[in-house]
């Protein structure tokens, strides 16, 4: 079965001892945004989810599944392709930190963890990084970057719903 809840989907099975005819106590799996059940070749139960991973495997699961998916599930799968196209946009850049040697001024990107009170981090100038602040500009950031997925997704299946996928994907 799947098990609906506010975290998601997951698969819930039981099995039936064979030795003692009573059943085995359900196994549940990982919460995903939606969970489809059906049979392979042997005829046993089998299910496949999607996460807020991929816009192609969004893509791709909504060409093989739309037509099984539920309201709660179609609305699930619209608010991801529509969020994951905008954090498809997204660039990420990793940058090497800098430090500089507060007795000799050296700047380096690498130093000895022991050696960590000699050091402040600077930007590319050598100015003193503050690190409060340049976490506040990257919530900042991350905020403007959510914000816009929501709004994209709403467009289509309502604020509420858009949120509540987004909750769910975190």
């Amino acid at each position: 079965m799947v098990e609906t809840t506010n975290n998601g989907q997951r698969f819930v099975s039981q099995t039936l001892n064979p030795k003692s005819n009573l059943w085995n106590n359900p196994k549940k799996s990982t919460y995903s945004n939606i969970i489809l059940i059906g049979l392979n070749e042997q005829e046993h139960i089998t299910y496949t989810s999607l996460t807020m991973y991929s816009l192609e495997e969004a893509n791709k699961f909504k060409t093989n599944y739309d037509k099984y998916l539920s309201d709660y599930q179609r609305t699930e799968l619209i608010n991801i392709i529509k969020m994951l196209e905008v954090y498809d946009q997204v660039e990420f850049k990793i940058k090497a930190q800098r430090f500089r040697n507060i007795l000799t001024g050296e700047i380096t990107e690498a130093i000895d963890l022991m050696q960590l009170d000699n050091y402040e981090e600077v930007d590319e100038e050598g100015n003193p990084i503050d690190p409060d602040n340049e976490k506040q500009k990257q919530k900042n950031i991350n905020r403007k970057i959510n914000s816009l997925a929501i709004s994209n997704a709403s467009k289509e299946t309502g604020v509420d719903s858009a949120i509540k996928t987004f909750k769910r994907a975190r």
